[in-house]
């Protein structure tokens, strides 16, 4: 029996508690989480493989995340460490988990091409990305540097970290999210979309440290425009893909292919839109002052 493969059960950061004991608390909990799904590898067939390097960049992400929050409340020194050996957790695993999302992508860009063209494309995409697979060396490098965060979170001293940093941590994430909101949509580009998104995302991640379903509404809203985003990348990273190696294709499997991509460009553009324009209608002061005030009471 294959081991089922969980997310990870992120714990809120109480506003009610010593703040130096509740952040170190809430991010040694989810390396705990961390490492019991990586223990599970040994036994896990090929999707129960990529759902722990799926599950383990998210994680990555979220801790990420919980050192930009303090980050105003932090020596440089103490940020630069920790936010290094975070994304150190998910640097192996990056190649393995690209191609795989490539290849998810295709197959529901593709699901209405007839089967044979479907078939092409996919083996065709293969021979681009090669045979990429998650391996242990690289899942051990993970483990590692997992201890060496975990000594870094034990050591670091907290004892200066005050609500007002968390309070400017989320102004900040939400002006930075507000500019780059305006200069992505301006051309709608794949680069300028694409550092959008990760501060999108980023403050989805603090809110999930700080409110569950005490949130704003909005915050349904932000997850819904993270994910079109997403969707909008996949599809951009895609089309340069095979772009690039237009020799492992046919010309007319790649036509077929390029409208289904630019239909579900357009959708998740025009879903983009919508949200940006509800999300957006606060100022990033407003936005950022509701979340820490939900949080605080």
């Amino acid at each position: 029996m294959q081991p089922e493969i969980e997310k990870s059960r992120q714990r809120l950061l109480e506003s009610s508690q010593p703040l130096d004991v509740e952040i170190r608390c809430i991010a040694l909990q989810l390396l705990t989480n961390m490492r019991d799904r990586l223990a599970l590898r040994a036994d896990a067939d090929t999707e129960s493989l990529n759902e722990i390097v799926h599950q383990t960049r998210v994680d990555s992400k979220r801790l990420r995340a919980l050192w930009r929050l303090l980050k105003p409340g932090l020596k440089t020194t103490d940020y630069s460490r920790l936010e290094r050996l975070s994304k150190g957790l998910a640097k192996p695993l990056a190649s393995s988990r690209d191609a795989q999302v490539m290849k998810e992508t295709l197959d529901w860009v593709s699901a209405d091409l007839p089967p044979d063209v479907r078939q092409r494309l996919l083996s065709g995409l293969v021979q681009v990305l090669g045979h990429v697979t998650v391996n242990e060396p690289a899942l051990l490098q993970v483990v590692q540097t997992l201890l060496r965060l975990e000594q870094a979170i034990v050591a670091i001293d907290l004892s200066s970290m005050s609500k007002r940093h968390l309070h400017k941590g989320l102004k900040q994430t939400c002006r930075k999210g507000s500019s780059l909101a305006h200069e992505a949509l301006q051309k709608h580009a794949m680069e300028p979309m694409h550092r959008w998104r990760k501060w999108v995302k980023l403050l989805l991640f603090q809110s999930g440290w700080l409110l569950d379903e005490t949130a704003p509404k909005w915050i349904s809203q932000v997850k819904a425009l993270g994910s079109a985003l997403g969707r909008l990348h996949d599809l951009d990273v895609l089309t340069v893909q095979m772009e690039e190696a237009r020799a492992c294709f046919r010309q007319e499997d790649l036509d077929q292919v390029s409208t289904g991509i630019k239909a579900a460009r357009l959708n998740a553009l025009g879903e983009i839109d919508v949200l940006t324009d509800e999300i957006y209608a606060k100022r990033a002061r407003k936005r950022a002052k509701q979340l820490y005030r939900c949080w605080k009471h």
